[in-house]
């Protein structure tokens, strides 16, 4: 009697084992998954969600050079609030890092925030068929519609930024997920889509301000956020469009905005608008052409003694005649730091 409960004990063991393994490898799996990969399957360029701000500015300790950049981070919104302060991880009284904090919501109107939210407002997605109608033309993807069922939520966005940044001798590819991060604190993407996605298939998902939110809720950029240059106070032209007896309207840059600072990528290097109809330095002469990264050096009003810098693209303006829309090439410039997301 004693060997049969032993033995009856013993599958009994087994079996909880078995169940717990069961249960435990699919969820391995979608969690390496949702963390995001580089091209090729590598991990992408991440780093922790623990806060180094603590809810508080602190810009004693960011270098000359980008005090004035940084305050823009801390000045624009009202509601949504990004801090920044810096990281000096061996104490030397030099910092590492350029530290900027965001939670990823949006100050400006989104048909992706819930119909109960203030900033919520509704869009006629097939008036993405026009305004990106040079990339629309030819196009057999899937056509305007919403992003699934994917909603606006808040996120924990840690973005930290070497200091000085500098170019990378060894470039390193972005990586699916946020690669910077917009004065508005909201997160600059790639320009990749999800696997099994088409990237042009992305803009006519887009809502009235060029963005929207992947599965869990990350709002983000892959364009020229046309809302946040509106908010700076950029160029913009309204756009109308009546097709088949339905009227569509919406904002579009006007080309001029190219000297106008949107945000930073993980390398530290600042985005500006995009270059449209032409660019001149901060002393008004002409500049570099805009070289494989995506980008070119010179001076600008933030930083009177030049820096590398990346241009957004939009779908029908850019940097050359091509339909080209993303922030980046496929590699950033220079040496990344980190995105905890």
């Amino acid at each position: 009697m004693k060997k049969f409960i032993i033995f009856i004990l013993t599958l009994f063991a087994f079996s909880l084992v078995s169940c717990q393994k069961s249960r435990l490898g699919p969820d391995r799996h979608k969690h390496k998954h949702e963390r995001g990969q580089k091209r090729g399957g590598q991990k992408s360029k991440g780093g922790s969600t623990a806060s180094v701000c603590k809810g508080k500015n602190d810009l004693s300790h960011v270098p000359i050079a980008f005090l004035s950049a940084m305050k823009k981070y801390t000045s624009l919104n009202n509601e949504y609030l990004v801090f920044v302060c810096t990281e000096d991880i061996n104490g030397d009284g030099n910092p590492e890092y350029i530290v900027v904090e965001a939670t990823d919501l949006p100050e400006h109107k989104s048909v992706y925030y819930d119909s109960s939210h203030k900033h919520y407002e509704g869009f006629d997605y097939f008036t993405n068929v026009h305004k990106y109608s040079k990339v629309y033309e030819g196009y057999t993807g899937k056509g305007p519609r919403p992003a699934g069922r994917n909603k606006i939520e808040k996120q924990t966005l840690i973005l930290k930024m070497p200091v000085p940044p500098s170019p990378a001798s060894n470039k390193t590819e972005t990586s699916f997920g946020a690669i910077g991060i917009a004065l508005n604190g909201v997160a600059f993407f790639n320009e990749n889509a999800a696997p099994g996605h088409q990237i042009t298939d992305e803009l006519f998902t887009f809502d009235q301000c060029s963005g929207h939110p992947q599965g869990k809720g990350m709002y983000h950029y892959h364009v020229d956020p046309i809302c946040l240059i509106r908010d700076l106070g950029g160029s913009v032209k309204n756009e109308v469009k009546t097709s088949n007896g339905t009227t569509y309207k919406w904002i579009e840059d006007t080309g001029g905005n190219a000297g106008m600072l949107l945000g930073f990528l993980m390398d530290g290097f600042p985005v500006y608008g995009p270059i449209g109809i032409g660019e001149k330095d901060c002393r008004s002469n002409s500049v570099p052409a805009i070289d494989g990264y995506n980008g070119h050096q010179h001076c600008t009003t933030d930083f009177n003694d030049g820096i590398y810098h990346y241009h957004v693209k939009t779908g029908n303006l850019g940097g050359t005649s091509n339909p080209i829309f993303w922030i980046t090439n496929k590699h950033f410039f220079g040496k990344p730091g980190s995105l905890g997301q």
